[in-house]
């Protein structure tokens, strides 16, 4: 057994500065086989950077307070669906489901949980991104990298490539 105090977590926000209160539970707990992350949302943060998929990994979100809009699309150029999920709620994305972020829409804080599975972690090569190509001109799927990174748990912003699949432009 392993007992962990989450107000002893260390916080690691959001590469992209999305969040700041991001506490990685995987981090903390000795060979745990899957992510687990508790945060705290502030009204406009979000749980990630953007629209994203994960190709090697499924992820469920757990609302324990507050309301958190989920948004989701199947691809690029498409039209999002919203989803509140309020209260002791959750939502669940299967590996490669659809491209989500949830967000704190509301005027109170979220406090919720994200889990994944498949790994203690996700690789930076199994998340796609929806981004507007500036070579393109339009919205494309982007690759993230992150060679080279010091913890690919949550690298720094500079050390993560973002790469078009479509013209291969990097941003």
């Amino acid at each position: 057994m392993q007992h962990v105090d989450l107000d002893e977590l260390e916080r690691i926000p959001h590469f992209m500065g999305v969040n700041s209160d991001r506490r990685p539970l995987a981090r903390a707990i000795d060979a745990m086989g899957f992510a687990a992350t508790y945060l705290e949302l502030e009204p406009g943060e979000a749980f990630s950077g953007g629209p994203h998929t994960h190709t090697d990994q499924e992820e469920l979100f757990i609302v324990l307070e507050g309301t958190a809009t989920f948004e989701t699309r199947p691809g690029p150029g498409t039209r999002s669906e919203t989803t509140e999920v309020g209260p002791m709620g959750a939502v669940h994305f299967e590996a490669g489901d659809v491209f989500q972020q949830g967000r704190n829409e509301s005027n109170e804080p979220v406090v919720g949980l994200a889990i994944g599975v498949g790994a203690d972690r996700h690789a930076w090569d199994g998340v796609e991104a929806l981004v507007d190509c500036p070579d393109c001109g339009t919205e494309t799927v982007h690759s993230l990298a992150a060679p080279e990174a010091d913890d690919e748990r949550m690298p720094a912003p500079e050390r993560v490539d973002i790469i078009c699949e479509t013209c291969g432009n990097q941003l």
